[in-house]
C-alpha cells in the first residue's frame, strides 16, 4: 500500500521524535519495552504508578479541596480563587490529554507507521519542503516548551522568591498536616518545584504532537501541489526516462499523484480518529482557562504595584490564546491546500490528453472538491474562521459566567463575614 511520500534521506518521523524522547525521558511512554514476567516490566509499572499518584493525582487533588476550604472559611478573593481554578485546569488538562493519548496509542501508533511506511522517491526540491515541515514542528515543541517553561519558572521561583518565600509558590491544602507548618512547609515547596517541570512537559508534548501531524500533512499536501503545478516539466523529464511519449509520462505522474492524494486522505482520517478528543477537550478547557485568566485579571488591585504577577497572567493568557491559533492555522492551511489541488489540476497541461485520460482527470478533479477538515469531536471544524467567529465569542460568555459567579460568591462570602 503506498503511503505518504517520504525518502530514505527524509525521516518523517522526525516530526515526533522529540515527543517521543520526553515522554519516555519521563517514564510514561506508553509501552513498556519488557517482558511482563520481567521484574524491569513491574518496575516501570511501579515508576508509572508513583509518578501518576505525585504529579497528575495529589497536585490538582490539593488544590482543589484548598479552594473549598478557602471558599468555606469566608475569606476567598476572587483573584485567588481564580489563579488557583487556572491551575487546576491546567494540570487536569495535561493529564486529561495524556490518558487521552493513552487511550488511543494503537490509533496514535497506526498513525506514526503512515510516516514510514511506503517509499516514493521526492526531488530535491520535495526534500526541502519536507524538510521545512520537520524543522517547523521541532520548533514549535522547543518555543512552547521554553516558553511554557519560563512561564512556570516565574510563577514557581521568581514570584515566591521576590516575596522571599513567604508563601508556597502553588496553593495546596493535604487536609493531613498543615502546609504552612516550618516543620512541611520546606518539603512541600520543594516537591511543589520538582513535579512542575513534569506537567509543563507533558502539555508540551501533549499539545504539539498534534501539531507535529497536522503539519506533516500540510507539508504532504505542498508536495502533492508543487509536483501538480510543475506537472509539464516533469512529463518531460519522465518521457525522456522512460522512452515513453508525453500522454503516456503524464499518466505515470497522474497515477503518482492520485495514490498520493489518497495516502493524505487516509493520513487525515487516522489524524480525526487519533485527535478527536484531543481537540475539543483543549477548545472547551482553554476557554475556560481564558475566562478565569480574564477574570484574574480584573480582579488585580493596584496593577503598577504587582507588575510581575500581570505579566505573568499576561503570558500565561497569550500562550493560551496562541495555542488554539496554531491549531487553527494548521487546520486551515491543510482545508484550503486540500481545494487548491483541483484548482492546480485544471490548470495544468490536460488539453491534449486522451479522453479517457481526461474523465480520469475530472473525477480526481470532484474528488479533490471535497474539503480535508479537521473537526473537533466532529462539531466544530479547527479552522482560522472557528477561532475568529466562534472562539471569541465563546470566550466572552464563559468569562461572563464566571464573573456573575465569582463576584456573586465574594458578596455571599462578605455577608456571611
Amino acid at each position: 500500500m503506498k503511503s505518504l511520500e517520504s525518502s530514505a534521506q527524509v525521516d518523517l518521523t522526525r516530526h515526533i521524535t522529540l515527543h517521543v524522547a520526553t515522554l519516555k525521558f519521563f517514564h510514561v511512554w506508553f509501552y513498556i519495552p519488557h517482558p511482563k514476567r520481567s521484574y524491569k516490566f513491574w518496575v516501570a509499572v511501579f515508576t508509572r504508578v508513583v509518578l501518576g499518584l505525585l504529579v497528575f493525582v495529589i497536585p490538582p487533588a490539593a488544590q482543589f479541596i484548598y479552594i473549598i476550604r478557602l471558599l468555606a472559611s469566608g475569606k476567598a478573593e476572587i483573584q485567588e480563587v481564580a489563579s488557583t481554578i487556572n491551575l487546576v485546569l491546567t494540570e487536569l488538562l495535561a493529564s486529561f490529554k495524556l490518558l487521552d493519548l493513552r487511550l488511543r496509542r494503537d490509533v496514535l501508533t497506526q498513525l506514526s507507521g503512515q510516516l514510514i511506511s511506503g517509499g516514493l522517491n521526492c526531488s530535491e526540491t520535495h526534500k526541502r519542503i519536507l524538510e521545512k515541515g520537520i524543522k517547523l514542528s521541532r520548533r514549535l515543541f522547543v518555543g512552547l516548551l521554553l516558553g511554557s517553561g519560563l512561564d512556570v519558572f516565574c510563577h514557581v521561583v521568581v514570584v515566591p522568591a521576590l516575596r522571599r518565600f513567604e508563601t508556597l509558590p502553588v496553593k495546596m491544602d493535604f487536609i493531613f498536616f498543615d502546609v504552612n507548618d516550618p516543620n512541611y512547609f520546606g518539603y512541600v515547596c520543594a516537591y511543589q518545584i520538582l513535579y512542575k517541570p513534569m506537567v509543563v512537559a507533558i502539555y508540551v508534548v501533549s499539545q504539539t504532537i498534534t501539531w507535529a501531524f497536522m503539519g506533516c500533512a500540510d507539508s504532504q499536501l505542498d508536495v502533492l501541489i508543487n509536483k501538480l503545478e510543475n506537472m509539464k516539466a516533469l512529463v518531460k523529464i519522465t518521457s525522456a526516462e522512460k522512452s515513453c511519449d508525453e500522454n503516456e509520462a503524464y499518466g505515470i505522474i497522474f497515477k503518482d499523484c492520485v495514490l498520493h492524494h489518497s495516502a493524505i486522505i487516509r493520513f487525515n482520517k487516522t489524524m480525526q480518529e487519533a485527535f478527536s478528543g484531543q481537540l475539543s477537550m483543549t477548545l472547551f478547557v482553554s476557554a475556560c482557562i481564558i475566562g478565569t485568566t480574564a477574570v484574574q485579571i480584573f480582579s488585580i488591585e493596584s496593577p503598577r504595584k504587582n507588575i510581575t504577577e500581570v505579566i505573568w497572567v499576561l503570558a500565561y493568557l497569550s500562550i493560551f490564546i496562541a495555542n488554539l491559533f496554531v491549531e487553527c492555522y494548521f487546520g486551515n492551511a491543510i482545508t484550503h491546500k486540500g481545494l487548491q489541488i483541483g484548482t492546480v489540476v485544471f490548470a495544468g497541461p490536460w488539453l491534449g490528453l486522451p479522453t479517457k485520460m481526461k474523465r480520469n482527470l475530472v473525477l480526481f478533479i470532484a474528488k479533490a472538491q471535497q474539503p480535508i477538515v479537521l473537526t473537533a469531536a466532529k462539531l466544530t471544524p479547527v479552522s482560522i474562521q472557528t477561532f475568529t467567529t466562534n472562539l471569541f465569542p465563546f470566550f466572552f460568555r464563559i468569562m461572563n459566567i464566571k464573573i456573575y459567579f465569582l463576584i456573586a460568591f465574594n458578596c455571599f462570602v462578605q455577608s456571611k463575614g
